[in-house]
């Protein structure tokens, strides 16, 4: 079913002879057409159809409000109008649920979750002396590590886009806040529930190296997206790479290095090379990712005034510098572990040297 709009009367082309691309002939007030088609004359004429392709008009007292109007059939059927069509469109309860469910997962972003599994658990084994340590009991308290540092990154990323609304409309106006399939009222409400259920996971733990975590992942969180006097970190030079060198590099590594070996194996603290380490190359790659994720955003900061390095020296010379850093990072892994008194090391630097060269040199 076609609809046709003729202009409006005395309009130049109402001078013209209009031929439509109907053969009819007129019946008194009926029309019959060899093809489907409906049409209206001028604002006050309804054209309705039949399912034998009659068409008939009858004048109408009330103007009509837009250029298509609504055609009726009979044996109580109706073609489509524009609000019929809006209606028509609108989304089943299962789309909707669709789209919500993944502009949640948008939100909190699961991929993520399997940094804060690999890091937490990895930290955990750093204090473990032989194979009698792995227990029940220590894998429980590496459970109750992970899963309130989850929840507590739930809140980094939903606060950091409630708080970016507005630039992600430019950088990524894919998101769910930005893109309108999630309210903010829907993610303040997540920011509020894994916060509270997150510190009470810490305070229930017993352990006041997991709960000092969870409060410290808080205050850098707030601090790093929150525009408030002093605060937003993100927005400055140097600042918003040194908050993920202070969550990735130190809050992901010591709270959990104490919380394995104080609370869990009830030994007294000792620093060990191997955390000293792990501490040092984690927060390299932190800082390092701290300036990659500013590449895609340089249009967005610009337009708000964000100074990120990114904004100031531009992408050209900022993505070499990462570059040097990660081969500075992959470096000093490579001579840490072939210098190791351990066999297992040696051999996974020896795996990992051969794999780098084979793909470097591809």
């Amino acid at each position: 079913m076609q609809c046709l709009s003729f202009p409006p009367k005395n309009h130049p082309l109402q001078q013209k002879s209009f031929q439509p691309p109907l053969t009819y002939r007129r019946k008194s007030s009926i029309i019959e057409c060899s093809s489907r088609s409906s049409f209206r004359l001028n604002n006050q004429i309804k054209i309705a159809v039949n399912n034998e392709g009659i068409i008939s008009n009858r004048n109408q007292h009330k103007p009509s409000n837009g250029h298509l109007v609504p055609l009726a059939l009979q044996d109580g059927y109706a073609l489509q109008s524009e609000n019929d069509h809006t209606a028509a469109a609108t989304p089943s309860f299962l789309e909707v649920f669709k789209r919500k469910l993944n502009g949640i997962a948008h939100l909190t972003r699961p991929y993520a979750w399997i940094n804060i599994i690999v890091a937490v658990t990895s930290v955990s084994l750093l204090p473990i002396q032989s194979l009698s340590d792995m227990t029940p009991n220590f894998f429980t308290g590496i459970i109750m590590a992970i899963v309130p540092t989850i929840l507590m990154n739930v809140f980094l990323c939903a606060i950091n886009q409630i708080c970016d609304v507005e630039i992600d409309k430019i950088n990524k106006p894919y998101l769910p806040l930005a893109s309108g399939d999630l309210s903010i009222g829907t993610a303040i409400a997540i920011c509020v529930g894994c916060t509270l259920m997150s510190l009470a996971m810490g305070v229930m733990s017993g352990s006041p190296a997991l709960l000092w975590a969870q409060i410290l992942w808080f205050l850098t969180g707030c601090a790093y997206s929150l525009p408030l006097p002093f605060l937003r970190w993100k927005s400055h030079t140097f600042m918003a790479p040194f908050t993920l060198v202070i969550l990735m590099g130190l809050l992901l590594q010591i709270p959990f290095f104490i919380h394995s070996q104080t609370y869990v194996l009830g030994r007294p603290f000792i620093m060990t090379r191997s955390f000293i380490f792990t501490t040092a190359i984690m927060s390299i790659f932190a800082f390092v990712n701290g300036l990659l994720k500013d590449l895609p955003d340089v249009e967005g900061d610009k337009a708000f005034g964000m100074q990120t390095l990114c904004v100031l020296l531009g992408k050209e010379k900022v993505l070499p510098l990462c570059v040097n850093l990660m081969l500075i990072g992959y470096g000093g892994a490579i001579i840490a572990g072939s210098s190791s008194s351990s066999i297992i090391s040696k051999l996974v630097t020896l795996n990992y040297i051969e794999y780098f060269l084979i793909h470097f040199l591809r």
